[in-house]
C-alpha cells in the first residue's frame, strides 16, 4: 500500500531542494546571467570596425572615476565636416547586455546616416577592449565618464547631446540622465524594463513564486537597475519611449508602465506593432527613423558642464555637482558586486550578431 504522506513529504523535500538551489544560483551567479561580454561561440575580437560600414570614426579612451579604462568610438557619416557635426546633435548609445560594441555597428551606421548625427558608443567594463569586470556600480561609473567625455569635446556641440539606451542600456542611460539631467538635451529608451525585481518573474519563471513584486526573497536581488524611480526624477527632461509590442525578450507592458509615470509633454511614446526586441530600426524603418528625427527636432539646448576642477582629470567636473550620498554611490564597486535578471537577452543579441557577421 502506498504511503501517500511519505510520498508527499518526499516531494516537498525535493521541490524545496530545487527551489533552494535555484535561489542559490540566482544569488551567486547574478552577474553571469545579466552580463555576457562574450557571445558563446563567437570570438571576443571585433569582427569589423566602423570603416567597414563607410563611417568616419575616432578611437577614444575614456577613464572612469575608479581608473578603469574604457574603449569607445565616435562615428559620423563622411559627408559631415567638423562644422556640420557641430551644428547637429550627438547621440550616445548604451548597448544591450551581450557582446561587444562591434555587434552594434549595423545599427550605429543606420543611426548616424538616418539622423545625420555624430554617434558615440562605448564598451562597458569587461566588454570588448575595455578593462575591468561588469557590475551595476561599475556600469554607473562608466556611464557618467562616457557622457562627461562627450560633453567635454570641442568638435561637437555639447548642448545637443542625446542619450539613447536599449534593453539593459536603457537602465544605464536612465541612470546617466539623472546624474547629468541639466546637461543633456533628451533621453531615448527602447525596449527596456522597470527594474530587475519586476523582470525576474518574466525571464526566470520558475522563480516567480519567490522573487518578484512583493515577494519574500527579493533581498537576494542585490542589484536593482531601478529605472522606475530614476525616471520619476526626469519629468522635465524630454524622454522618447520606443516600444516593440512583440518584444520576445522583455515584457512590453513595462515600457508602458515607465511612460505612464508622466504620460504628457515633454515625454512621448511610439509603438511598433510587430516589432521585436532588437529589429525595429530595420523591420519598421519607415516608422522608426522619422519618429526619431521628429523627436530630435523638438529638443532645445542643454546647459554646458561647468569647467573641470582639475584639467585633464576624468570625472572631476562632476564632483561639485554631486551630493555626498551620490559621491558615496560612485565609489569603486566592491568585489563580488553583481547584477541579476534578464536571462535570455543574450540569445537575442547573439542571433543579431550572427546575422550581422
Amino acid at each position: 500500500m502506498v504511503d501517500w504522506v511519505k510520498v508527499g513529504l518526499n516531494t516537498l523535500t525535493v521541490m524545496g531542494g530545487l527551489m533552494g538551489a535555484a535561489l542559490g544560483l540566482l544569488y551567486f551567479f547574478q552577474e553571469k546571467i545579466i552580463y555576457v561580454p562574450r557571445l558563446p561561440g563567437i570570438p571576443n575580437e571585433y569582427p569589423y570596425l566602423p570603416d567597414a560600414f563607410g563611417l568616419s570614426y575616432e578611437d577614444v579612451e575614456v577613464v572612469a572615476a575608479d581608473g578603469v579604462r574604457l574603449h569607445a568610438w565616435l562615428m559620423w557619416a563622411p559627408h559631415l565636416d567638423e562644422a556640420a557635426r557641430r551644428a547637429r546633435p550627438t547621440v550616445i548609445f548604451f548597448q544591450e547586455n551581450a557582446g561587444n560594441m562591434a555587434f552594434r555597428l549595423h545599427f550605429m551606421n543606420a543611426l548616424a546616416r538616418n539622423l545625420n548625427v555624430s554617434a558615440f558608443i562605448f564598451s562597458y567594463r569587461g566588454y570588448g577592449r575595455s578593462e575591468g569586470t561588469p557590475s551595476e556600480k561599475g556600469l554607473q561609473l562608466d556611464a557618467v565618464a562616457a557622457v562627461e567625455h562627450v560633453l567635454r569635446r570641442t568638435d561637437i556641440d555639447p548642448t545637443q547631446v542625446v542619450l539613447f539606451g536599449r534593453s539593459l542600456g536603457g537602465a544605464v542611460a536612465a541612470y546617466a540622465a539623472t546624474r547629468l539631467q541639466r546637461h543633456v538635451s533628451g533621453l531615448v529608451l527602447e525596449n527596456t524594463f522597470t527594474c530587475i525585481v519586476d523582470l525576474v518573474p518574466h525571464t526566470l519563471p520558475f522563480l516567480r513564486p519567490l522573487v518578484g513584486p512583493g515577494r519574500f526573497f527579493n533581498f537576494l536581488v542585490r542589484n536593482h537597475w531601478d529605472s522606475r524611480s530614476r525616471l520619476a526624477q526626469l519629468t522635465d527632461l524630454p524622454v522618447f519611449f520606443m516600444s516593440a509590442k512583440h518584444d520576445e525578450m522583455l515584457p512590453p507592458q513595462q515600457m508602458q508602465e515607465l511612460y505612464d509615470l508622466h504620460p504628457e509633454d515633454p515625454w512621448r511614446i511610439v509603438y511598433f506593432d510587430d516589432g521585436r526586441h532588437l529589429d525595429a530600426y530595420d523591420s519598421h524603418a519607415a516608422q522608426y527613423w522619422p519618429a526619431l528625427r521628429l523627436f530630435l527636432s523638438t529638443l532645445g539646448p542643454a546647459q554646458p558642464l561647468p569647467p573641470a576642477v582639475e584639467e585633464g582629470t576624468q570625472g572631476s567636473a562632476l564632483q561639485p555637482l554631486l551630493q555626498p550620498q551620490l559621491r558615496k554611490e560612485l565609489q569603486p564597486p566592491q568585489e563580488q558586486e553583481v547584477v541579476t535578471a534578464a536571462a535570455g537577452a543574450a540569445g537575442g543579441v547573439e542571433a543579431e550578431a550572427r546575422k550581422e557577421r
